[in-house]
């Protein structure tokens, strides 16, 4: 077992300083794509070992690696086919025939993982386009892609991120619903799974030339530079073919395309002629093509990327870099995960372009707001959308939350109790002066230690010293009320008289604490 778990873990190697956990709870839950079983993952700021991995193989752990490492390379990464029930002969048969370097492995909730490995790591970015480009070609641009991130977040320390992991396979060992499957068709154990990978890994070379391609369609793109700044939706029909029931909205936006390239004259209608012979396994009659000429001459189209057949093959951060690709307004973010962190109250982490964005419940609810936020943390400003469609995309996320317990340090009250303790020693002093003065009075009579300060400046010094200003002075108030603090007045001096003061007894700093509570699990949270 030791080496087929040295192996493996030479095979997932990826961020070695976290990785997840995963429980099945063995519960079902419908789904937008079908029944999938439920379970609970949470993320460990702990080294990923061989006795981890260990612990999987045996069926006591299951584990979860983070294919990004710190250098910002991967040396896999996984198209996660999440659909239910699954036809696993008719993806077998795609992967066959446009000779995909893919090993796929049934997952612990009945899906497919389609991994892709390299024979040394190479840049995250690089190996997301290009599972996304072979994601396209298979028409599963609704699937999620591992790594989510191509790079770590600048809004927090590098250290304390961990970005998303993917459950890996063979929990159980020999005995799992985690296999490979073989070429054909059958469970493939944990050495068989080893070979696979060792036969399928490319270099990063061969990466950069593979280009995913139906049978029989490999001179489709001719050799004069037409296709290289389209929108790879357009590409990828044009060489695979345009799916069943859906030419004419493909015609169309191929004559939206060629007009780009073509604004003066009519040559455009001639190309989009040869498109309509090459790209469409049955062409539309003249007469239905020229219906289609005839509206792109009399309105100003633009890109429909929200429409059958270009959605089913949308790659939208690749398409915008392109000449004659989509415009910046246009532009949909691709999203990867949502996670909800159970802080007190619940903030949202979720996955833009590569990037990680920390919201309120309030700031993912209003589209407003969520594009006020992405504006001040990413530069970018996603495109309106209705409310209607924003709440259907929410739902759709939240039937795939990933929920994250978090310790009492970092919810709300966790961080206001440290806040309140931080001032308190910060400012204490042995003058009662000190109240009306920003400062805080320890007084200190027989066994009696206590803090005295007032409100105000408390209230200041989370909003304008530590920052915190979404806290406001009533949950500052009722927190102190809750950890034993009592509001009363007291005499300070003559030429104060009595103040209306907060009393509360002085925490000592306790020195032995075990640094297991100190354990960080799961990536901090930002507070703005």
């Amino acid at each position: 077992m030791e080496k087929t778990a040295e192996k493996l873990m030479q095979i997932f190697s990826g961020l070695t300083r976290a990785h997840g956990i995963y429980e099945i709870t063995g519960k079902q839950k419908n789904t937008e794509k079908g029944i999938k079983k439920e379970g609970r993952g949470r993320t460990l700021h702990e080294p990923l070992t061989i006795e981890l991995w260990k612990k999987h193989l045996a069926g006591k752990l299951s584990l979860g690696v983070v294919p990004l490492t710190d250098d910002e390379t991967c040396s896999w990464g996984c198209i996660d086919v999440d659909e239910y029930p699954i036809n696993v002969k008719e993806i077998l048969k795609t992967i066959k025939e446009m000779k995909l370097p893919l090993v796929p492995c049934m997952t612990k909730s009945g899906g497919v993982h389609l991994f892709l490995f390299t024979k040394e790591p190479i840049p995250a970015f690089k190996l997301q386009n290009k599972l996304e480009e072979i994601a396209a070609s298979m028409g599963r641009t609704g699937d999620e892609i591992f790594p989510k991130q191509y790079e770590w977040s600048k809004q927090l320390p590098q250290e304390k991120q961990t970005g998303n992991w993917l459950n890996m396979p063979y929990f159980s060992g020999n005995d799992t619903t985690r296999y490979a499957i073989n070429a054909k068709g059958d469970a493939a154990g944990p050495e068989e799974f080893i070979r696979i990978v060792k036969r399928r890994a490319i270099s990063e070379e061969e990466l950069d030339a593979f280009v995913a391609v139906r049978k029989g369609r490999k001179k489709q793109l001719n050799g004069d530079g037409l296709w290289d700044e389209a929108p790879p939706c357009l590409v990828h029909m044009k060489l695979n073919g345009v799916p069943e029931g859906t030419r004419n909205n493909a015609m169309l936006n191929y004559g939206v395309f060629l007009r780009k390239v073509y604004p003066e004259g009519e040559e455009w209608k001639d190309k989009l002629q040869e498109v309509n012979k090459t790209a469409c396994v049955k062409p539309l009659s003249h007469s239905e093509l020229n219906t289609i000429i005839q509206s792109l001459e009399k309105n100003e189209y633009r890109y429909q990327c929200s429409k059958d057949p270009l959605k089913g093959f949308c790659q939208s951060g690749i398409c915008i870099t392109r000449r004659y690709g989509i415009d910046a307004s246009q532009r949909e973010p691709v999203y990867g995960g949502l996670r909800k962190y159970m802080t007190d109250p619940p903030l949202w982490h979720l996955d833009i372009d590569g990037q990680t964005i920390v919201l309120e419940t309030k700031q993912l609810h209003n589209f407003s707001l969520y594009q006020q936020k992405c504006m001040e943390v990413l530069n970018t400003c996603p495109p309106d959308k209705k409310k209607s469609d924003w709440v259907a995309q929410l739902n759709k996320w939240l039937q795939d939350v990933q929920v994250v317990d978090v310790p009492s340090d970092m919810t709300k009250k966790g961080v206001l109790n440290e806040v309140i303790l931080e001032f308190c020693r910060l400012s204490e002093s042995t003058s009662k002066l000190a109240v009306v003065s920003a400062g805080v009075y320890r007084h200190e009579e027989d066994d009696i230690k206590e803090w005295w300060f007032t409100g105000r400046d408390l209230v200041v010094f989370i909003q304008e010293f530590k920052k915190m200003r979404n806290i406001k002075e009533a949950e500052v108030f009722t927190r102190l009320k809750e950890i034993g603090a009592i509001n009363s007045s007291k005499w300070i001096d003559k030429s104060v008289g009595n103040k209306k003061v907060w009393v509360m007894d002085v925490k000592e700093i306790d020195d032995a604490v075990s640094p297991e509570e100190f354990r960080v699990p799961v990536e901090e949270k930002e507070w703005e």
